[in-house]
């Protein structure tokens, strides 16, 4: 498309490899994460290539069937979750129960 800047040529681009590492860690084919999206192989592979965009629907597709995380496809960046886990190693012994404890009523709470 002539009209579409070089930044979003770009960013398409990127989107396009990440999904498509995201499909080579679940070993599917393209014609099985189209089929998953309930999208053409050919408009999957334009995605993949960075031609195409993802909708917001589908992103939501990827999250909800195949647990892909929505943020990481827009972004590149991870949600880190062995955070949590390096903090609780790091709570004495003694304070670790507490601790695990405020961790889920943060939880909780987050959830609300």
């Amino acid at each position: 498309d002539i009209h579409m800047s070089a930044r979003n040529k770009e960013l398409l681009c990127l989107m396009g490899e990440r999904i498509k590492r995201c499909r080579l860690e679940l070993n599917m084919t393209q014609e099985q994460f189209s089929e998953v999206l309930g999208l053409s192989l050919t408009y999957y592979g334009q995605i993949e290539r960075g031609v195409s965009s993802i909708s917001i629907e589908k992103l939501q597709v990827l999250y909800e069937k195949l647990n892909i995380d929505p943020t990481y496809i827009i972004t590149g960046v991870e949600k880190d979750t062995t955070y949590i886990s390096t903090l609780i190693n790091k709570c004495p012994q003694h304070k670790r129960y507490d601790f695990e404890q405020l961790i889920k009523y943060a939880c909780l709470l987050a959830e609300d």
